[in-house]
């Protein structure tokens, strides 16, 4: 599966650049595919088709972005559903959040592929 998202980024022109691109974006989409239960060497249909599914929600010049920050992605939208939970946070977890933020902001993507009102809620 990871090499089906390569060939779907690499279809759409997002290239990568040298090795070390290469290893965090095969990083990021390892990640996905582990929280989305599906394993790294999955080729069924059913899999392809949620898989396209999701992608096309990711703006194509963001691909490549979105996978490099997926760990700082999936660690945002942990900390929102954790607030969900309980209504806090501890300090250092609204730390990590904040600057997580400045994080997807210097990247490009901002607040577009996390739950923006929330963390605006969390952080004040």
């Amino acid at each position: 599966m990871i090499d089906f998202i390569l060939d779907f980024m690499a279809n759409n022109n997002v290239n990568v650049i040298n090795q070390g691109e290469q290893q965090k974006i095969e990083n990021g989409i390892k990640m996905y595919l582990l929280e989305s239960g599906i394993s790294e060497n999955e080729l069924g249909a059913y899999y392809k088709d949620y898989v396209l599914r999701h992608l096309k929600t990711v703006s194509i010049p963001d691909l490549k972005s979105y996978f490099i920050y997926y760990p700082i992605i999936s660690s945002v939208n942990q900390a929102v559903i954790e607030f969900q939970y309980d209504g806090k946070l501890s300090e250092e977890q609204t730390k990590e959040l904040y600057r997580n933020m400045q994080l997807l902001y210097a990247s490009g993507l901002g607040d577009k592929y996390v739950p923006a009102m929330e963390i605006k809620q969390i952080l004040g």
